[in-house]
């Protein structure tokens, strides 16, 4: 089943049980006093109803968007060519009767990077390939529809679209992609046109409703099999299709064998477009700002201020409708209005760093010594101590330095090499305390493109 055997499944219910019992063997206590399981915390999809509870509240954020943005939904299917199976078995039988034309096609739809499994050179080589292999195939194929014409059209125009993106295994454990893909209505017959040559599998462009296949690529005003134009309900839609990879972790004790296929072949059950504010402002504004659609919403209207810094552990909001301002730092929450902390959860915490010493010596035979400063530039950069050797000094969030600290900081960052997001934020601490002038720079316009759940 899936191409897992009963072997196969009993091992991975054995590492979900020990997963689980370490979870629920394991407490700690809260700053408010509270004793917790890791269980209690935990996201993970095989342990935590938490996981698909947010999970599916973003599938509906994102749906919700696209239909407020008045973009079209598209549901895209996409299968591998037949012969992928027989190299699963080592057999290129198929694969070496294709024409050279045909043959070069299948090449040039195979990864050739580190990073995906480099499945052309195995196939080059005549070697066995895995499922793994056969999603990397997919993922290659979903990289160069990204990078066709239609999607660079739709950025040139700076037009909007999102995407969710599942998986799912054949009955042999091969498996194939469905999208949900919202773009503009009048891009569509483009999209169709890149989506065939970029999935050359004969059943990617098979007509709906015909044995037909298209030729030249003549396909307006043709509804496809695989990509589908007319979807009322998108969210159940797409639901229906992530709901088969999740067990239901409350009533279900045992894993089946398609929740078993995810986890032996380490495949993510779903993969998003990053169109929304990120999952993790999300989560820590979730105690004062549960409504993941209007945070979006104050990042897409432009008279409203959004920025972040996942490495700095940082965001700031401002609403400008209703002079109310939602800040993180480090651990702390604020919601502001008019100068005015309205209310307030955690502390500023910094991030010790702890120095470990492997010396076998007894502690009573060290003689103790000062630690030594040392400085570069005539900066403190850290200290020597005997027995131990250089400690780095433990570095200040900007937003944690005094005006001298930041501006030495400030003046000393290297823009050529330092985090792009970092030197914005740094600067727009700068703005802030009128140590330089200008203005703010919108840390959410170096937003990355996808995120993974």
């Amino acid at each position: 089943m899936f191409g897992l055997t009963k072997n196969d499944l009993k091992s991975i219910q054995d590492i979900v049980d020990n997963q689980s019992d370490y979870l629920d063997n394991n407490y700690f206590t809260t700053s408010e006093g509270q004793v917790k399981t890791l269980r209690d915390v935990s996201f993970s999809a095989n342990h935590s109803v938490r996981y698909y509870s947010q999970l599916n509240n973003k599938i509906d954020t994102m749906t919700k968007m696209a239909i407020s943005q008045g973009l079209h939904s598209c549901f895209l299917t996409m299968t591998l060519d037949g012969y992928f199976r027989d190299l699963l078995h080592g057999d290129y039988t198929r694969f070496d009767s294709l024409s050279d034309y045909d043959k070069k096609i299948a090449l040039r739809s195979t990864p050739t990077s580190e990073k995906l499994g480099e499945v052309r050179q195995k196939i080059e080589a005549r070697k066995t390939l895995t499922i793994k292999d056969l999603y990397n195939i997919l993922n290659h194929q979903t990289k160069r529809f990204q990078e066709s014409y239609a999607f660079k059209k739709l950025k040139k125009d700076n037009a909007n679209y999102m995407y969710i993106r599942t998986v799912e295994p054949h009955k042999d454990g091969v498996p194939h992609f469905h999208v949900m893909l919202y773009i503009p209505f009048e891009y569509i017959e483009q999209f169709k046109k890149d989506f065939i040559k970029s999935y050359p599998a004969p059943q990617n462009r098979r007509i709906k409703d015909s044995k037909k296949f298209i030729q030249d690529f003549k396909i307006d005003n043709q509804e496809l099999e695989s990509f589908q134009t007319e979807i009322k309900d998108t969210t159940a839609y797409v639901m229906k299709y992530i709901l088969k990879s999740f067990m239901d972790v409350k009533n279900q004790k045992e894993i089946d064998y398609i929740q078993a296929w995810y986890i032996k072949h380490r495949i993510m059950r779903c993969v998003t477009s990053k169109k929304l504010v990120p999952q993790w402002v999300y989560q820590k504004a979730y105690a004062f700002e549960s409504d993941w659609f209007h945070l979006t919403d104050l990042l897409n209207d432009k008279s409203n201020h959004c920025e972040w810094s996942k490495e700095d552990n940082y965001f700031y909001f401002i609403d400008n409708h209703t002079k109310r301002e939602l800040i993180y730092q480090y651990g702390k929450l604020q919601i502001i209005y008019e100068d005015r902390v309205i209310k307030e959860i955690g502390e500023v915490k910094e991030k010790n760093i702890s120095v470990k010493v492997y010396d076998k010596t007894p502690t009573q035979w060290i003689k103790k010594s000062l630690p030594v400063p040392t400085y570069a530039d005539n900066i403190l950069i850290g200290h020597h101590i005997n027995n131990v050797g250089f400690c780095k000094l433990s570095k200040k969030k900007p937003y944690q330095m005094k005006d001298y600290q930041l501006k030495q900081y400030f003046e000393n960052l290297d823009i050529r090499t330092v985090n792009p997001t970092h030197y914005a934020h740094t600067t727009n601490i700068m703005i802030e305390r009128g140590l330089i002038t200008g203005n703010k720079v919108n840390l959410a316009d170096s937003y990355e493109e996808c995120e993974v759940f």
